[in-house]
């Protein structure tokens, strides 16, 4: 089983660097100079820039983008016309 973990960041970063995406993190120091608990972890590539908390949400963001394949960074370019299957997933695990 692999589950979400700190431990998988460095996989991740890697990834994303072997599929040559710019890598950078945004924060600041905390008052004792220490690196942010809170800092922005980014991605940049062919015009696009990704923004997550952390780099395992970095890298699905990554994964969206290189399943929709955008020409162009355009609102909404992420979205599936596609049945509700969040709602589907809570309903068979949550039944009334």
């Amino acid at each position: 089983m692999l589950a979400s973990n700190f431990n998988l960041w460095n996989t991740c970063l890697k990834i994303m660097r072997d599929r040559s995406y710019s890598l950078s993190i945004q924060g600041e120091l905390d008052e004792d100079g220490c690196w942010p608990n809170d800092a922005l972890w980014l991605a940049e590539k062919n015009g696009f820039v990704f923004k997550a908390d952390n780099p395992i949400e970095l890298l699905g963001l990554v994964g969206i983008y290189e399943h929709a394949q955008p020409d162009e960074d355009v609102p909404y370019w992420w979205h599936e016309d596609c049945p509700d299957i969040k709602s589907e997933l809570m309903r068979k695990a949550f039944p009334d």
